[in-house]
């Protein structure tokens, strides 16, 4: 009979206790190493068995669910007989990390999250019927990729990470951006009504506001010069808007519908 995969999640936060939970239930063994989450509320959540540490080697697949940098922290002390993959929201550092050491990674990136943080909103259909893109064929990353109810995509890492600096890396620094200036306002005591005035729509607007400073500064550094090759545009955009461009709305209408409609 055949063994159980096992599994070493680094990282037991949203993502990687997703992960652990929808491979728990699959069948696999899974360890993890974060120092911000004891063993019983691993247990809890059914994200894991186990607290290891990484250097152990008692595992198959070792899964980096960090923030970026930190994930290239642990690559500078993991060995190449280590079989590796991430899940963090850009590709081309780990890649060329991984490339010089020698390492044995599959870089991936699951399309899938939430503003909420922490293990406390991890659940095991975080990842169901999303794509989840990778660098590389690897056959026990594409099982995990299967056993969260994913669907693989391969993606060049160098186009993956040019796209999600406008998909994703742009969105979240406006909503982060006009939150950040009228909690300015409020504090200059230019505008304590302000919110007074908000409805529905700054709220929806402001959502991606709450993600978690610790993965998101690290995040948007290594991936600034794609997310800069879009600033001057999108503040082309709003001064055509302000200059009364209506195509601009057309043109924002369509997207939502394409969107919608994929």
């Amino acid at each position: 009979m055949q063994s159980a995969p096992r599994a070493l999640i680094a990282g037991l936060g949203l993502i990687g206790g997703s992960i652990g939970i929808a491979l728990r239930r699959r069948g696999w063994r899974v360890a993890y190493d974060d120092p911000n989450v004891d063993a019983s509320e691993a247990r809890q959540a059914e994200a894991a068995d186990e607290r290891i540490g990484a250097k152990s080697g008692d595992y198959d697949l070792l899964i980096i669910a960090t923030p970026v940098d930190a994930a290239l922290q642990i690559l500078q002390t993991t060995n190449r007989e280590t079989r590796i993959t991430s899940v963090c929201g850009v590709m081309v550092p780990l890649r060329e990390a991984a490339d010089r050491q020698g390492l044995n990674l599959v870089a991936g990136h699951p399309l899938a999250g939430s503003h909420e943080r922490a293990l406390a909103a991890a659940r095991a259909d975080l990842f169901r019927n999303k794509r989840w893109f990778v660098d590389r064929d690897d056959p026990l990353v594409s099982r995990v990729i299967r056993d969260c109810d994913a669907q693989l995509q391969r993606v060049d890492p160098r186009q993956h990470d040019a796209a999600v600096a406008v998909t994703s890396h742009l969105p979240q620094i406006l909503s982060t951006a006009l939150a950040a200036y009228i909690g300015e306002r409020r504090a200059a005591g230019g505008g304590r009504e302000l919110l007074d005035f908000a409805g529905s729509g700054l709220e929806t607007f402001l959502r991606l506001a709450g993600s978690d400073a610790s993965v998101w500064r690290p995040l948007i550094e290594s991936n600034r010069a794609n997310i800069q090759s879009h600033i001057d545009g999108v503040l082309r955009v709003v001064r055509d808007i302000l200059d009364g461009d209506s195509k601009a709305f057309a043109r924002a209408q369509q997207l939502l519908r394409d969107l919608t409609n994929r």
